[in-house]
């Protein structure tokens, strides 16, 4: 790919983002995004730009506590942490580690900001479980329940024995009692 398809393409992908988000200052410091405010608490050498921020915003960040946004190449990277009474708080994310990911992920002499979220949606997890084994799960509109067969152990059942049946050109195991 060269450089002009790339750009065509995120030209494409900022105009279909545009006007997705509405947003609004209610006064030097604090402004809303979709009836969710957020208030500045540092604004390096005057970087922050409402339009820009919109166009690079995404619910996902509302779960974060504090939203750091710097610029690299005529570009605004978006990075978001968490305060550490937030449930989601992990020590690599937290806000003690603004000033290190400045220092350390960000372009020498950057123009930055800050923001500090004052209402966090934090997500609803699924009580969904990972299994170690790669089985697909159906999209169905109930959930199977297992229930443990109660069977003695393998060195107590010398009464069953185990017979492979052939159907349809699939083998399948079947387990019976001896004597059936």
């Amino acid at each position: 790919m060269n450089r002009a398809k790339i750009q065509d393409y995120i030209d494409q992908r900022t105009e279909e983002r545009r006007g997705v988000y509405h947003a609004k200052m209610e006064d030097e410091q604090r402004f809303i995004i979709n009836n969710h405010p957020y208030e500045i608490v540092k604004d390096d050498d005057h970087s922050f730009d409402l339009d820009k921020f919109t166009d690079r915003f995404s619910m996902i960040l509302s779960k974060f506590d504090y939203l750091v946004g710097d610029w690299g190449y005529g570009q605004l990277r978006l990075r978001g942490f968490y305060s550490s009474d937030n449930p989601l708080y992990v020590p690599g994310r937290g806000t003690d580690t603004i000033q290190d990911y400045l220092y350390e992920q960000c372009n020498f002499g950057c123009k930055y900001f800050i923001i500090h979220n004052l209402e966090v949606n934090i997500p609803r997890h699924s009580r969904r479980r990972r299994t170690k084994s790669r089985r697909r799960r159906r999209s169905v509109g109930y959930r199977e329940k297992r229930v443990p067969l109660k069977e003695p152990n393998l060195k107590q059942r010398h009464h069953q024995e185990v017979k492979t049946v052939e159907r349809n050109r699939q083998r399948r195991f079947v387990i019976k009692k001896r004597g059936e």
